[in-house]
């Protein structure tokens, strides 16, 4: 599991992506110099209906989604392979540093990276809170079912455990991921609009629609 993602979420909650919208999406990041160095492509959809799975801790049901999962031989595959799917998860898998990096850090070698379109079957929450820090408000773990009205955006800054409220990041069907691994993490102040400008704005002209930005990580 990658120790730090960060997220593009777009303001509409409900908003679903054509399959040429992502394939012109990460094609644009291949000529920015954006995606990871030798880029491992894949491609994975739901199977089948979730289980059910009772937590005995928390006394919680918890859904959990299968998804199988093919590697693609090219961009040019990606639009076939999402069109009609309504669960699935397009990724490409290298190294960094890319040529044009989405996040700055200080940190000087190579680390592992993903770029990763992700869309579920419903609103789903795309908050990232800790446990160890209790909130005020109901929200729910990233990923999982939730009203499409909680569009306030709930993050534990990874170091103060500060939280960061993104209004209209709290969920939505679609999302992008900038996955990091090597503990890297990039330089948070009390904002995550971080990724480089030129990324979001071939997100805006792929997908026609704005976006804000989340974040999730693991210690």
């Amino acid at each position: 599991m990658p120790e730090y993602t960060h997220t593009l979420i777009p303001d509409r909650v409900d908003f679903v992506p054509e399959p040429t919208q992502v394939g012109e999406f990460l094609t644009a990041l291949v000529a920015l110099g954006a995606t990871p160095l030798k880029s491992i492509i894949s491609f994975a959809k739901a199977a089948g209906a979730a289980r059910a799975v009772l937590n005995p801790f928390t006394g919680v049901t918890d859904r959990f989604i299968t998804r199988k999962g093919k590697k693609l031989k090219d961009l040019a595959a990606v639009t076939k392979a999402i069109d009609g799917a309504d669960d699935f998860e397009v990724t490409l898998e290298g190294k960094g540093p890319p040529p044009l990096p989405a996040l700055e850090f200080d940190f000087e070698g190579a680390y592992e990276f993903q770029v990763k379109c992700a869309l579920r079957a419903e609103v789903v929450s795309t908050s990232d809170w800790h446990d160890e820090m209790p909130i005020k408000q109901q929200v729910e773990f990233f990923d999982r079912p939730c009203s499409p009205k909680n569009r306030l955006g709930i993050f534990h800054h990874p170091e103060t455990l500060q939280v960061i409220q993104v209004p209209k990041a709290g969920c939505a069907r679609f999302w992008i991921e900038f996955e990091y691994g090597k503990m890297l993490f990039p330089a948070i102040k009390d904002r995550l609009d971080l990724l480089e400008p030129k990324i979001v704005a071939a997100a805006v002209k792929a997908f026609g629609v704005k976006f804000v930005q989340g974040c999730r990580w693991c210690a």
